[in-house]
């Protein structure tokens, strides 16, 4: 288990937090950063640790079946450029997920993105393997008006479910029925499922923000659970 009494309630992040990302982004030097790195262990990667920690505690409470560790739940701050033309050494955001493990488990999280003047909290499944999506396509398949009225759920809450733009071309093998059955043919095509909801950095400063955090692992809960469903997996 997590060490989650260690790290005190999240305080907010700072302005030198968001002015620290601003000026990376301009300085996107392992010369600039290196001496600066205490300012990001203080300003970023340790309110970022007392978040995970105290949102973690807070789905604990809420009866969430989310989690999330200090340390294994958030993104380094370091680029893997090894297999990229882009060799700048690093991000200009940092985040962290929920999941049922605590480890970035791919199959359903709640993220969190801080990045100046893009914020927000996002929920689903992201990029999951082909060999994933396809028991998710045949539930969506055969009971469609099931699917379409979790839709209409997530709209209701302000939480439109989406793929990001990112459908295939054609139908994925073994739907190719269902090709001409326009709506239940393009929720078929999608290679993710999910919602997200864009906040300002001044809402990111507050200790509060932990609770948003919260709040969307519990609206996005029907949208996790359908997935997890489709697997025979129980949440």
């Amino acid at each position: 288990m997590p060490d989650l009494i260690a790290h005190p309630p999240f305080p907010g992040f700072r302005d030198e937090a968001f002015a620290f990302l601003r000026t990376l982004r301009e300085n996107n030097r392992r010369d600039w950063f290196k001496p600066r790195k205490e300012t990001y262990v203080d300003e970023l990667k340790g309110p970022l640790e007392c978040l995970i920690a105290d949102v973690a505690r807070r789905m604990q409470e809420a009866g969430l079946p989310l989690t999330g560790d200090p340390k294994k739940s958030r993104f380094r701050i370091y680029r893997d450029t090894r297999f990229s033309n882009d060799k700048r050494p690093y991000k200009t955001n940092v985040g962290c997920v929920f999941d049922r493990s605590g480890r970035k488990d791919k199959s359903g999280v709640v993220y969190v993105h801080v990045e100046p003047d893009n914020c927000f909290l996002a929920a689903g499944f992201y990029k999951p393997a082909v060999k994933y999506l396809k028991p998710v396509r045949r539930r969506i398949a055969d009971d469609p008006e099931r699917f379409y009225g979790l839709l209409e759920q997530m709209d209701e809450r302000g939480l439109p479910v989406h793929s990001r733009g990112d459908t295939l071309t054609g139908m994925p093998r073994g739907f190719a029925d269902y090709r001409d059955a326009d709506r239940l043919a393009d929720v078929l095509r999608w290679q993710h499922y999910l919602v997200n909801r864009q906040f300002e950095e001044s809402d990111l400063q507050a200790p509060d923000f932990a609770e948003e955090v919260v709040r969307i692992g519990r609206e996005a809960l029907p949208l996790l659970r359908y997935v997890w469903e489709a697997h025979g997996e129980g949440a």
